[in-house]
């Protein structure tokens, strides 16, 4: 299925500062126009699927960071990657970070990976050799403070990553092995939220209102070229391995949009892009004030804000 309008792709920063020391952990890390770089298997995969092209450099990690102003960081300045899950779209030009840079992906990515036939991995093989540590949430030297998996909002596993409640790196299954989002407290007195909700949908029209059973295959799976024109059949292709456990990830999702402290947003959600009339690099400050600005009910409502 031919992509035919840019789609966004969201990458973020997310900064601590405790006991005077600041961390940057950079979440997901785009796509690159370059997809040669990703191997004979990967290329191919990928151009059946979307139609890549016009990406500038400036608009790629890491080069992207050297055209914001000012800079939510720098690669000296950065602690470590996150990521949501190991597709193309989210590890993109990782070899280009510097290997001592520490990459902690959800629990089951090895298994998946590791365990995938050569024709069918996810990640080329640098993947695996660039950076000098790559752990799992939970694993030894991917704990951060966190002491083990507990229950937060509608999540069942959720990693309290800065032991303070700030930063849960949660398990949301289905999409793919490993699949992970984020709840990042972005303000306090009141607390506010901000869910990266990864690919556990690819728009906001999915998780808000959840559909009906009768709508969700229609939701989940598109039609290949290859079984005719589009709209014509009913697809039998999906964005997800468990669509299953796909649906309850987005029930979770749902869940957490209806808390008014808490905004969600998924990876590839051109809505809020649209809405808030974000364009590439143009998000030059941070989501501290994102319920003081109304950001919330403008995305909902299709209203678009005075450019930031």
């Amino acid at each position: 299925m031919a992509q035919q309008e840019p789609t966004v792709i969201f990458a973020w920063v997310v900064e601590k500062t405790m006991d005077g020391k600041t961390e940057r952990y950079l979440w997901d890390l785009g796509f690159v126009s370059d997809i040669s770089k990703l191997g004979p298997e990967g290329s191919a995969a990928i151009s059946a699927l979307f139609i890549i092209s016009d990406v500038p450099a400036s608009a790629q990690l890491p080069e992207l960071l050297n055209h914001l102003n000012p800079p939510p960081a720098t690669l000296d300045t950065l602690t470590g990657m996150i990521l949501s899950h190991a597709h193309a779209d989210h590890y993109g030009a990782l070899d280009e970070f510097p290997s001592s840079l520490p990459l902690m992906v959800g629990p089951g990515t090895k298994a998946w990976v590791d365990g995938s036939p050569d024709e069918e991995k996810p990640v080329p093989p640098w993947f695996w050799n660039h950076p000098k540590f790559i752990g799992e949430v939970g694993e030894e030297g991917a704990k951060g403070k966190g002491e083990g998996w507990h229950k937060i909002g509608s999540y069942e596993k959720a990693f309290d990553f800065f032991g303070d409640g700030s930063f849960w790196l949660m398990q949301a299954p289905g999409h793919c092995p490993g699949h992970q989002v984020a709840l990042c407290r972005v303000s306090t007195s009141p607390d506010t939220y901000v869910l990266l909700g990864g690919d556990t949908c690819h728009s906001r029209y999915i998780y808000t209102p959840f559909p009906t059973p009768v709508a969700r295959s229609e939701i989940a799976c598109w039609a290949h070229p290859a079984e005719g024109p589009a709209e014509s059949t009913k697809g039998t292709h999906t964005m997800h391995v468990d669509v299953a456990e796909a649906y309850k990830s987005i029930a979770r999702l749902t869940r957490m949009e209806m808390e008014d402290n808490v905004i969600c947003v998924v990876a590839h959600e051109n809505e809020v892009a649209e809405e808030l009339g974000v364009g590439v690099g143009e998000m030059k400050q941070g989501w501290e004030k994102w319920k003081e600005n109304g950001w919330k009910k403008g995305k909902e409502r299709g209203v678009h804000p005075k450019p930031m």
